[in-house]
């Protein structure tokens, strides 16, 4: 007899995000999951949901490919960690599930994308990568143990494959629980999504991924807290989780980033070096890493972090941050001008996401008045000033520079007002 069951009895296992667009594209899929008589029939129906919301997702996937300028694991990330689900049809019967449903996508998602910072989107990226990796693993192994559990000739192959299929689908929910944590994280809601990797924790304590994104969050939260004790606190945190995940995975190169990450923003270059160094030696085509030992480099190594930046920019030749980046070094370390013009020329030319423009701008203007082209260094100054609103302290800093140049240009007046804009938006 079919048994026709509500929505509500499936969707505690699912995030639905708000749509806020008017931009929304619905797709429909439908799956069938066919178990072993043995299996969670609870846990059958979540995969059944999930089968099927793979299936929308390609077809979302292809539909945003062909109308964006974004990669693949851009696109696959935005669609991961957006998406709306609504459950249309569910049908059980004793060893299989039906599901049809209803995935729509806000595509203007895309346009919120490019305002995030490369970090994000790093963080966002691999962390779709390696739950997907990890959904693909599990399934394959389910598969596997069904095909073998079809003919069970006594209790004791019973009892072994019993054990079996909830190991596997402790795994499963385990990584549910990881992918609702990693919609958390796309939406900023860094405490929901440290609540929910410590769940999957709690599924599964033997879920890597688990205490390594959890400890990335630590680590963001330990870098932006005031608060001494609470970012020490926060920071302890995350090396717990790094060390865990470590542990449990030698081989684990996203592990060994970020917590080479959390050594460098601890100014702990030696130990952040290392862990770059394991990552790169892992996965060496992560421009990202070259990027972060880079930084550890500048303060021994110039030569050294000069080949990084050099390789950051090799893998990924269209980031404006890693030409700024170099552009840095070149000017601060290396006091090498034309270069430095050259890459923070590159950056504002690639730079697509405004809030960066402004500290572009001051910076190539930094360099125009190092070399006392003043005009130049006004015209990059005022640039800046266009884009910033007045509650940026940057903002107080561009005044005062462009009015150091209008007074060795001897235009005094328009000096004068630059200081004291300056001083103004200094007592706010």
């Amino acid at each position: 007899m079919k048994k026709f069951l509500a929505a509500s009895l499936i969707v505690g296992n699912l995030i639905f995000m708000p749509i806020s667009h008017a931009e929304i594209t619905s797709y429909t899929a439908k799956s069938e999951e066919i178990a072993n008589k043995l299996e969670s029939k609870d846990v059958l129906r979540l995969r059944a949901v999930d089968k099927a919301v793979k299936i929308a997702s390609k077809q979302a996937f292809n539909a945003l490919k062909s109308n964006s300028a974004l990669n693949d694991d851009e696109i696959a990330a935005i669609i991961a960690n957006t998406a709306e689900i609504e459950i249309i049809e569910y049908i059980q019967e004793k060893s299989s599930c039906n599901v049809a449903i209803n995935f729509k996508i806000d595509d203007s998602e895309i346009k919120n994308w490019l305002k995030r910072d490369d970090r994000e989107k790093f963080t966002l990226i691999s962390q779709n990568l390696e739950i997907n990796k990890l959904s693909e693993t599990n399934e394959r192994k389910i598969e596997d143990i069904r095909k073998r559990a079809v003919k069970i000739s006594n209790s004791q192959e019973k009892k072994f494959f019993k054990s079996e299929f909830e190991y596997l689908n402790n795994e499963f929910l385990s990584n549910q629980k990881v992918a609702e944590g990693n919609k958390f994280v796309f939406r900023g809601r860094f405490d929901d999504a440290i609540n929910l990797y410590t769940e999957a924790i709690k599924i599964n304590e033997y879920n890597a991924a688990a205490y390594n994104f959890r400890g990335n969050l630590y680590g963001i939260l330990a870098e932006n807290q005031k608060n001494i004790p609470i970012a020490e606190s926060n920071r302890r945190l995350a090396l717990q989780d790094f060390d865990k995940a470590l542990r449990l995975n030698s081989n684990y190169a996203d592990a060994y980033s970020n917590r080479g990450l959390l050594y460098l923003n601890a100014k702990n270059f030696s130990a952040a070096i290392k862990d770059f160094d394991k990552a790169i030696q892992i996965q060496p085509n992560i421009a990202q890493n070259y990027l972060y030992r880079a930084q550890c480099y500048r303060q021994t190594d110039k030569n050294s972090a000069l080949n990084d930046f050099n390789k950051a920019i090799e893998l990924q030749n269209n980031n404006p941050n890693f030409y700024f980046n170099r552009g840095k070094f070149f000017d601060q370390d290396l006091k090498d001008f034309s270069k430095a013009l050259e890459d923070y020329s590159r950056s504002i030319e690639l730079e697509t996401l405004e809030d960066a423009l402004p500290m572009y701008f001051n910076s190539r203007g930094g360099v125009y008045r190092k070399l006392n082209l003043y005009n130049k260094a006004i015209d990059d100054y005022s640039r800046a000033i266009s884009l910033l609103n007045e509650k940026k302290p940057l903002l107080a800093w561009i005044y005062r520079s462009r009015g150091e140049c209008f007074k060795l240009l001897g235009d005094n007046s328009s000096s004068q007002a630059d200081f004291k804009k300056f001083e103004e938006l200094q007592r706010r």
